[in-house]
């Protein structure tokens, strides 16, 4: 996470278009915010643009604008984001959605820094600093054709990729302490923090499916439900507490040992179980990385 501030304290500086991977829930929006407000047009507006949840008929439109009986149901003009963000930062969110015929538009507005309204004839100047995220393997998607290279690239010139919350879990301490305040907050309650036990609930879950948003439900449920002066394990969902293979354990050794299992799974997972390539990932020696898994065998023949 450090690592992936000092980029973006540095691409914020520059008018540098800037892609965003991360899976879903890892906070892609906050970070191009943190881009928009270490940047030099902090002081004009920021515009977040999901394009998934726009009906294909409509993105054209709500990227470009369009003018008044542009279409059937056009009754009034619109602006599009892009005009409106112009001399502020356009966030569009799930750039892996764009329809296929709308993206040489979007790559001409990239380039040219023009865009032309829907039912108008005349290309109309912006200046607006487009940051796009997406949780989707675009390369994959240019490889198959529905996601054009030249579009790719233009949006690829410089990226950042936010870590999933499961490979930085010293983050998760924090995390809590931010989310308790802003839900007990939301719900006019006062809580003092989080029962150490679990506490080691939330650092020993894998959280494989939401991520920081997964995190956010966790502690907005066990705030509604707690009592008392602590958040203890009985607030914590189910999914979390009853999930046997990370069990809770104060002992640093047995944490240690469950995160180190937790990140080797989660890298075996994303090289498709290829160890060569997974002792690279991580940087040790192939006789490493089988020394820790034959390890891990033993600890849970042992349980």
């Amino acid at each position: 996470m450090a690592n992936m501030m000092s980029m973006v304290e540095k691409v914020a500086a520059t008018p540098s278009n800037v892609l965003i991977c991360g899976e879903t829930g890892v906070g892609k929006e906050l970070v191009a915010k943190q881009i928009h407000d270490l940047s030099a047009c902090r002081d004009e507006l920021f515009i977040p643009l999901n394009i998934a949840a726009i009906a294909e008929t409509l993105v054209e439109s709500h990227l470009f604008g369009h003018r008044r009986g542009a279409f059937t149901g056009a009754d009034k003009e619109r602006e599009g984001a892009f005009r409106a963000a112009s001399g502020g930062t356009l966030l569009l969110d799930e750039i892996g959605e764009l329809p296929l015929h709308i993206q040489p538009k979007l790559l001409r507005a990239l380039e040219n820094r023009e865009i032309t309204p829907l039912g108008s004839d005349i290309p109309e100047q912006v200046n607006t600093r487009v940051v796009a995220a997406t949780h989707r393997d675009l390369e994959a998607m240019v490889r198959d054709g529905s996601f054009r290279q030249d579009l790719y690239m233009r949006l690829n010139m410089f990226s950042v990729r936010v870590p999933a919350l499961r490979e930085r879990k010293d983050d998760i301490p924090l995390l809590v302490e931010h989310l308790l305040r802003r839900h007990c907050s939301a719900v006019g309650k006062i809580i003092n923090g989080i029962d150490s036990k679990a506490m080691s609930y939330l650092t020993g879950y894998g959280w494989n499916k939401g991520n920081v948003r997964e995190l956010s439900n966790a502690i907005e449920r066990a705030v509604i439900l707690c009592d008392g002066a602590y958040i203890q394990v009985d607030d914590l969902p189910y999914d979390i507490v009853g999930v046997e293979r990370n069990p809770p354990t104060l002992d640093l050794k047995a944490a240690v040992r469950n995160f180190e299992h937790t990140h080797i799974d989660s890298i075996l997972e994303s090289v498709d179980g290829n160890r060569e390539r997974a002792a690279e990932v991580l940087g040790i020696s192939v006789a490493t990385l089988y020394r820790h898994l034959s390890r891990f065998e033993a600890d849970h023949s042992s349980v």
